[in-house]
């Protein structure tokens, strides 16, 4: 593999490649590896290079006339905290990472499978219905497991029986609210979340390239605009070239995807897809908000029950975080969207594990104060690490907060959309005009959660959440969200292009050779973070084209 960069390849280099993958983040980079060793030219095609550069993340500024600005209610940051803190400050929908490896530079690696019913058409869900069954991506969801260092693809209370030290019985109503699991990805024998360009490293093959500073500005279809004929790169340093390839996979994510095919508009006047008005619509995120928080004097007895379960798998030990869920069946009865509730917990600056950090970074600053803070734990620094090595349960930590968060669907809305600014970015582009739409469904279905939750923590004798105000006051309207960087749904999956974007193999409809991967081609975006849905997906699309090219190649 060799990696070039765009600003020192001579301005008008034209590159063959037999598959084109446009973004070099988990999903383009999924696809790549798939298809390693082969016969097969690839070109990985990144917007930045391999180290994090400002000047190239400019590119992802957005025109945002939607939620959340939108909403009567003050605005709510994304909950990010320690190192990440930062993240919080980036306006909605510019949170991405234009870089070898995407956005897993700055995820905390949190995990998690669509449900069987994300899939299902839903009478009350408008728009809902993938033409793709749960059943039919286990195969790719259990290769996209191990691609991220994840234990088994379980996320309910079927993980009791594999956990060492499972949650006690609370006998919480499972017709109503549900256990449900998070699991994180990290890198091999680290902490560390997994980072995808470790992944691009680890790429040697020779039938594989990545070009770096290169901003695809434009597909190229030929004069019949049912095939692609070349891809227009542009770097920041003024530099151009162009891709000719049989093949191009757009991964850029949820917001660029769409917009690089609005804007490739020479040919297809509406844009690449846009045939019947649907690419850039049905623009999904998760909204997030606070719905519960516990005093301090009954936190302990709350997360005691909401924490982190270990197991072993593969000769490594992988920690699942408990939350709660809204029951299939009290969406079907009640007409819900899926949502799900996990805790946060705020760290307290006595935290003892939190001190002994601090002591081994090598900061000399208070050292001794948090070696004391350390080895004043109670019941012991060696109580702790029994409960973690051998229980396989998360450390006991000292909080000044247990708090519950939560994240819903969204029903498909094709008002909710992401259409071209009349301003344009530094290489030409129109920038993406972001229109976000929360709507009642939403707010009411986390709504509903937290009502269930304060019932059935009274009637099994937890401590009583406070529950926030808008919940209390049913003033859905003044509910506070915040985005959650999972833009979804813009250039969605479907058999009827009437109302949806690329067909069921990830193609665009009537467009030759083009397909997209990503989050954006999800028909509805569940509640579960994304990450393993996409590399699932990917694959997918990996074993399609492998067959499709390879029948060409014969």
């Amino acid at each position: 593999m060799s990696i070039l960069d765009l600003r020192t390849v001579p301005s008008g280099t034209q590159i063959d490649a037999d598959l084109a993958l446009v973004g070099a983040g988990p999903a383009g980079l999924a696809i790549a590896r798939e298809f390693a060793g082969t016969a097969l030219k690839v070109v990985l095609i990144e917007s930045g290079g391999i180290a994090f550069d400002p000047n190239v993340q400019k590119l992802n500024r957005v025109e945002n006339v939607g939620d959340p600005n939108t909403r009567d209610a003050m605005s709510l940051q994304r909950g990010y905290t320690g190192d990440l803190a930062w993240l919080n400050d980036i306006p909605a929908f510019e949170l991405r990472n234009r870089m070898v490896g995407g956005s897993t530079h700055t995820w905390v690696g949190k995990c998690a499978a669509f449900d069987d019913i994300d899939f299902d058409t839903r009478k009350w869900v408008p728009g809902s219905g993938w033409p793709l069954r749960r059943r039919d991506l286990t195969d790719v969801l259990d290769r996209a497991a191990t691609l991220l260092n994840l234990g088994p693809n379980v996320y309910d209370k079927a993980l009791y029986h594999r956990l060492a030290s499972p949650p006690a019985d609370i006998d919480l109503n499972d017709d109503l609210v549900r256990t449900f699991f998070w699991q994180f990805s990290q890198r091999p024998n680290s902490s560390e979340p997994l980072r995808f360009g470790d992944i691009a490293r680890e790429l040697t093959a020779k039938n594989v390239d990545i070009l770096t500073h290169a901003t695809v500005t434009r597909i190229g279809l030929e004069a019949s605009g049912r095939r692609v004929e070349i891809l227009d790169l542009k770097s920041l340093a003024g530099s151009e070239a162009a891709v000719h390839a049989r093949t191009v996979v757009l991964c850029g994510g949820g917001i660029e995807n769409a917009r690089l095919l609005l804007a490739s508009n020479d040919i297809a006047g509406s844009g690449i897809g846009n045939e019947r008005d649907c690419v850039g619509r049905y623009l999904a995120d998760h909204p997030r908000t606070v719905i519960a928080r516990f005093e301090k004097d009954s936190l302990q007895d709350v997360a005691e029950h909401f924490g982190f379960y270990g197991l072993k798998h593969k000769r490594r030990t992988h920690f699942y975080l408990r939350g709660l869920a809204l029951s299939p069946r009290l969406q079907v009865r009640e007409g819900l969207l899926n949502c799900a509730t996990y805790p946060v917990q705020m760290l307290a600056p006595n935290d003892p594990w939190l001190a002994l950090k601090r002591f081994y970074s090598g900061k000399k600053r208070f050292r001794l104060d948090d070696l004391r803070t350390a080895l004043a734990a109670p019941g012991g620094l060696a109580a702790g690490l029994h409960r973690r090595l051998v229980m396989k349960r998360g450390l006991p930590r000292q909080l000044t907060e247990l708090r519950f968060d939560a994240m819903a669907e969204q029903r498909p809305n094709r008002d909710s959309r992401v259409t071209l600014s009349s301003v344009r970015d530094p290489l030409g582009t129109p920038l993406a005009r972001v229109n976000w739409k929360i709507g009642w469904a939403e707010t009411a279905s986390i709504a509903r959660l937290a009502e269930l939750i304060s019932a059935e923590f009274w009637r099994i004798g937890l401590p009583q959440p406070k529950l926030e105000q808008w919940v209390l006051d049913e003033d859905f309207k003044n509910a506070p969200f915040s985005d959650m960087a999972h833009p979804s749904c813009t250039t969605r999956m479907g058999d009827d292009p009437a109302t949806s974007v690329v067909n069921r193999d990830a193609r665009v409809h009537g467009v030759d050779g083009l397909y997209v991967a990503g989050s954006s081609v999800f028909t509805t975006p569940g509640h579960a973070n994304p990450t393993l849905m996409i590399l699932a997906m990917a694959l997918r699309l990996a074993d399609h084209l492998k067959t499709r090219l390879s029948a060409s190649v014969r």
